[in-house]
């Protein structure tokens, strides 16, 4: 989006158009708007509210990886989402130390990327820098831990200028990260801080006045057809910048609060805001929208039930509307006429609620493969002639549970019978292998054993899509 920020669809000057607030959101919202309606967004859709997958975006990391700001730099920290995987990818391949933030940092800080030793092939680099692979592969990096020194800092963009000012998705996670590595004097002034973007996404200017402080500058630009070198109109930020922080965002991030706990210990005055008004206000405010809406729509549905009367029955009103309990008005209808006798056709009795049915027994499958599909492990059940009634599947972290019914009267009856005992199924997996179809991935032997016959109490009782 070049030219003053204008959006870079025809406009229709036909129709009127009422003033829009200039706000860092309003921009967003032009972006991933002109993204999702122009067929540029790529998965994972639709890109409202995320830093956005574009078309292009591979094209864009291979142009960085051709600069000498990259090729030069020996540490490089590369953000979590799915438009800068092919940075990541490029850095594993040219052996830089490569550096991941936490996902909302709400469990850590940085994790340090280290493929297992044997494991350098390209598989194993794509496997590495997706969302699991990160969390399989990444090595804790903590605030205290001294030694980092980042040559180039690739951040995620919703919405850039060639000024130099950075709109990201909202939520302040790419600027706190930033705050914390200035903290851990990991940021150098020779660090570089570059973003790809589509070429949609760069502006001329954007307002000076939406940015503080806290928002971090970019140096360099880099779209799927071109290099922009910013002239950065503002200063990168110093540190973390307590008092525009809530204690709510503190508990959210841990890593925060152990911060500010030994800054305070330093003697260092650490205020927090005292009102509430953190980036999440405006999920706050979307919630408040939309029961706002629901009021609306349950009080015109009673202003309209309420303009069915009669002349005699609007004449006894005294001018407020009418509050109408659809539920109750709808058993009395169903009871009786409105002369007190009884209708003619028996009310339709609520269809009863199928018994949930009760688990018999339980096994818990482990030593999985981060990168084994659902339907693998299914396909090597049934090659066993095993068949659960439902399966808890954990394959991310490596394990997945089965369950087996109890017999009853309840359709599937035959299934659960065919189940058997749970020492018939573990005999029936035993030495059951899944995986390996990958040239740098071997089959992995997976542990069968009991498990407690019950779900766990954050998943429910169901049979997983593939």
């Amino acid at each position: 989006m070049q030219n003053g920020g204008d959006a870079p669809a025809a406009v229709d000057t036909a129709k009127p158009t009422t003033p829009e607030e200039i706000t860092k959101q309003s921009f967003r919202v032009k972006v991933w708007r002109h993204l999702e309606s122009n067929g540029l967004a790529m998965f994972p859709r639709p890109v409202y509210n995320r830093i956005p997958n574009f078309k292009g975006a591979p094209e864009a990391a291979a142009k960085l990886a051709e600069l000498d700001v990259f090729k030069n730099a020996d540490t490089v920290k590369v953000n979590p989402d799915k438009p800068q995987e092919s940075v990541r990818v490029f850095a594993l391949e040219q052996q830089k130390t490569l550096y991941v933030p936490v996902p909302r940092l709400q469990t850590g800080f940085l994790n340090r990327l280290e493929l297992p030793e044997g494991e350098t092939g390209p598989a194993a680099i794509r496997k590495a820098v997706s969302r699991n692979g990160m969390e399989t592969y990444g090595k804790p990096v903590g605030i205290e831990e001294s030694g980092v020194s980042l040559d180039l800092v690739v951040m995620g963009s919703v919405a850039v200028s060639k000024e130099g000012y950075r709109i990201g998705k909202g939520k302040g996670y790419g600027d706190l990260e930033f705050g914390l590595m200035m903290h851990m004097k990991a940021i150098k002034p020779s660090t570089v801080v570059v973003t790809t973007v589509h070429d949609s996404q760069v502006f001329d200017t954007l307002p000076a006045e939406l940015f503080g402080p806290h928002d971090v500058p970019i140096d360099i630009i880099i779209t799927p057809t071109q290099v922009i070198e910013t002239q950065r109109m503002s200063q990168r930020p110093t540190g973390i910048l307590w008092h525009l922080l809530s204690s709510r965002r503190l508990a959210l991030m841990p890593v925060l609060g152990q911060l500010r706990d030994t800054d305070m210990l330093s003697g260092r005055a650490c205020p927090l805001k005292e009102v509430d008004t953190d980036v999440e206000e405006r999920a706050q405010q979307a919630r408040q929208r939309r029961l706002r809406r629901r009021t609306r729509s349950h009080k015109s549905q009673s202003e309209g039930e309420g303009g069915n009367t009669t002349e005699g029955e609007n004449a006894k009103g005294d001018g407020k509307p009418r509050r109408v309990n659809r539920r109750r008005n709808s058993h009395k209808s169903a009871s009786k006429d409105k002369d007190g006798t009884e209708p003619a056709t028996p009310s339709k009795p609520r269809r009863k609620q199928k018994p949930r049915q009760e688990i018999d027994f339980s096994v818990k499958i482990s030593n999985i493969s981060p990168s084994t599909r659902v339907r693998d492990l299914k396909q090597a059940l049934t090659e066993r002639g095993v068949k659960p009634q439902a399966m808890i599947w954990k394959g991310f972290r490596g394990y997945c549970y089965l369950h087996f019914f109890k017999a009853g009267p309840q359709k599937g009856e035959g299934d659960t019978a065919a189940a058997g005992s749970i020492d018939q199924v573990i005999a029936q997996l035993q030495e059951m292998s899944v995986g390996g179809d990958s040239a740098d991935e071997k089959p992995r032997l997976l542990s069968v054993e009991p498990a407690p016959p019950r779900a766990p109490r954050d998943q429910p009782v169901d049979q997983p899509a593939d």
